[in-house]
């Protein structure tokens, strides 16, 4: 009995200190509920501004899809009890997509435009490598848009 006891501890030492080496991304709104508002001097339809902070918890540099200076995650909706895109990585043809590299225990805050009411989450796609070939994904927690 004793002996399998060991060999219990000595596994559990042995996997956590073999860790998990790749980036692992978090990703955390600020607020669980966001208001739409006008925006001033235009014609567009009311939008939420909702502002996340993406962490790199893992051991390794991840790398980030971007659209010009700007991340691009995807957003998605709570549609009949299942999620679906709302937007995502739309991107000029015109701007440079370069990956963002975010290395171990770097953060990136960013924001997202929302311009329905609705049940949402952020869905932020990653690599471990530049040329996005190896893809993750971070969910942040659902949040609501009015």
């Amino acid at each position: 009995m004793m002996l399998k006891r060991l060999s219990i501890v000595a596994f559990t030492a042995l996997t956590l200190g073999c860790g998990d080496d790749r980036p692992r991304l978090r990703v955390v709104t600020e607020g669980k509920s966001f208001d739409r508002a006008s925006v001033p001097s235009t014609s567009i339809s009311p939008v939420a501004f909702v502002p996340f902070t993406v962490t790199n918890d893992g051991n390794q540099t991840a790398f980030l899809p971007t659209c010009g200076s700007r991340i691009a995650p995807v957003v998605e909706q709570m549609v009949n009890g299942h999620w679906e895109s709302y937007a995502s990585g739309f991107c000029i043809l015109s701007s440079v997509m370069v990956p963002l590299e975010l290395g171990a225990g770097q953060s990136h805050d960013d924001e997202v435009a929302i311009g329905a009411p609705g049940h949402f989450r952020i869905r932020m796609p990653y690599s471990s490598d530049a040329q996005l070939s190896k893809h993750f994904d971070a969910v942040s927690w659902q949040f609501d848009v009015h």
